[in-house]
């Protein structure tokens, strides 16, 4: 095992003041508290403002992947402020900006150091827990989790219960929701997947620190961060399940990864993908997007009493849009042990078969212009009745209404 004093810690942070053309690094704390506990406390991450900075503190997770003591992002050479875990000093640490901050005024970075002695016992003021302490590269608890970032105010229950139980079809057994808000219903349906132990439902409470932005870039939302913090919240699930699981998929609830026809399952198509393009690999899956104003009603199967539950069923919207030139819009599946602050893996565009419904791009385009992709009924005719039971279950269909 690693002796604490040569292992490396990461810290992420969200700070202040990094959208202008000479980026402006984090203020890190002078003083701050570790601990490893025996078991987690909870769930929620625990977000730390840092008094007299403009800067929080989001999670650490120690880093085994280098025996380097500083790590620093390339084209980039940030002043560097002094940060003393429980007083002892250990010299410079390195504050990478992240550059995906979008124009808001808060973004993302990290801070590495190496981890301080003593971080065993809890102490009894304010700390920050520090995570992956053990490592795994054979054996992992989940073979795919898929990370869902900031869900808020969220009331789409039907397309939530499809999307899950497509999930599982496909070979998920893991889906973390960073969730800030949703509708009593909502919820219920996350405790039944919860109590199953496929979803992991993690508070994220980002917006009691800041006036956090609902649309993707400034002109979109006003605000003072990206969507609600979505950049932070990816690379914690990506450290939180780097051990716990072989692959970590990011995408929003509305959004599918479904592999072309030769493949049906995650399962069947990554194997393979390693084996073309080598293991340490993102894989990028180019958007389609099916627009939810374009409805076909022919499938059979679907039992009409769906439609009194809120929220949009995937299995009418089946056209989707060309892909727009130079649109580069893509979410991964990736090995989580190839990325991270100190080694990069290559991005690799395997195939255009990603699949969401939402609000149409292109508005202007009339149907015949749009391409019929009729894939996810194949997984439809599998999922409907089990949605069926889930929404009986949670109150939202009549105990004796028919499949």
């Amino acid at each position: 095992m690693t002796h604490p004093e040569h292992s490396l810690l990461l810290l992420w942070c969200v700070c202040r003041e990094v959208c202008s053309h000479s980026l402006s690094p984090c203020q890190a704390p002078t003083h701050l508290t570790f601990f490893t506990p025996a078991a987690p406390p909870g769930q929620q991450v625990s977000l730390v403002a840092v008094k007299g900075t403009k800067t929080i503190l989001v999670s650490a997770y120690q880093e085994h992947r280098t025996g380097r003591r500083e790590v620093s992002e390339e084209g980039r050479s940030p002043t560097v402020p002094r940060f003393t875990p429980r007083g002892a000093k250990y010299g410079k640490r390195v504050v990478n900006v992240h550059s995906d901050h979008f124009g808001f005024a808060y973004g993302t970075a990290d801070i590495m150091c190496p981890l301080p002695s003593g971080c065993e016992k809890k102490p009894d003021h304010m700390y920050l827990e520090v995570k992956n302490k053990k490592t795994e590269s054979d054996s992992f608890h989940y073979n795919f989790t898929v990370c869902i970032s900031t869900m808020f105010d969220f009331n789409n229950m039907l397309q939530l219960v499809q999307s899950l139980e497509t999930l599982q079809l496909l070979g998920v057994d893991r889906v973390v929701v960073y969730k800030t808000s949703s509708s009593p219903e909502t919820q219920q349906i996350l405790d039944y997947y919860t109590h199953k132990g496929l979803v992991e439902v993690i508070p994220w409470t980002l917006s009691r620190f800041l006036n956090v932005s609902r649309g993707w870039l400034p002109e979109h939302g006003p605000g003072e961060i990206h969507y609600f913090g979505q950049i932070p919240v990816l690379h914690d699930c990506l450290y939180r399940y780097m051990y716990q699981s072989r692959y970590v998929a990011l995408h929003d609830i509305d959004e599918l990864i479904l592999p072309q026809k030769v493949f049906r399952y995650w399962s069947e198509l990554l194997p393979l993908l390693e084996e073309k393009y080598g293991a340490k690999q993102c894989f990028m899956f180019q958007n389609n997007v099916f627009p939810n104003t374009v409805t076909d009603t022919r499938p059979s199967f679907m039992p009409s009493n769906w439609q009194n539950v809120p929220g949009v069923n995937i299995l009418t919207h089946l056209y989707h849009e060309p892909v727009e030139s130079g649109y580069g819009d893509f979410k991964i599946i990736v090995n989580p042990r190839a990325v991270g602050s100190s080694h990069l893996s290559l991005f690799v565009n395997v195939m255009s078969a990603f699949c969401l419904c939402r609000h149409a791009k292109q508005p202007k385009l009339t149907q015949d212009k749009l391409t019929y992709d009729d894939r996810l009924l194949s997984y439809g005719a599998r999922f409907t009745p089990n949605v069926s039971t889930v929404l009986r279950e949670c109150g939202l269909l009549q105990k004796d209404s028919i499949q």
